[in-house]
């Protein structure tokens, strides 16, 4: 019978285990709509929260709506999700601002901030946004 040999495995870690002092946040602004009246209603790729500096931050992610040219028939309690880069910190008042060549633009004005940056609108309409 042959003997098995072990062999005791060398720890050479190629990691650092050292904390990193710069830390990255990922973070996102979420808007919920909700629409009270009957409502055809489409979401450009050009919608921004328009920050109280002027800095506008892009629309990432849209849900439970149609998005540019497509439409999509919503009734009075529907709501769809918006979600959004991150507000700047010093941010405290912003505009969910629809920038688009036609009428019927998407714009509510001074929306406050809050600590979750989730947040919560009405939308009234008159055919239009």
């Amino acid at each position: 019978m042959a003997a098995d040999t072990l062999v005791k495995p060398v720890f050479k870690p190629e990691i650092s285990f050292q904390v990193d002092t710069q830390v990255f946040e990922e973070r996102s602004t979420i808007v919920h709509v909700t629409v009270h009246e009957f409502t055809l209603a489409r979401i450009w790729p050009t919608t921004f929260l328009v920050q109280d500096d002027g800095a506008r931050k892009r629309l990432l992610q849209a849900y439970h709506i149609a998005e540019y040219p497509m439409w999509r028939y919503l009734v009075p309690g529907d709501t769809f999700t918006l979600v959004f880069e991150g507000l700047d910190r010093r941010c405290l008042l912003f505009d969910l601002f629809e920038d688009i060549p036609e009428p019927g633009a998407l714009h509510i004005e001074n929306i406050e901030r809050n600590k979750s940056d989730v947040y919560r609108v009405d939308l009234e309409t008159d055919g239009n946004y």
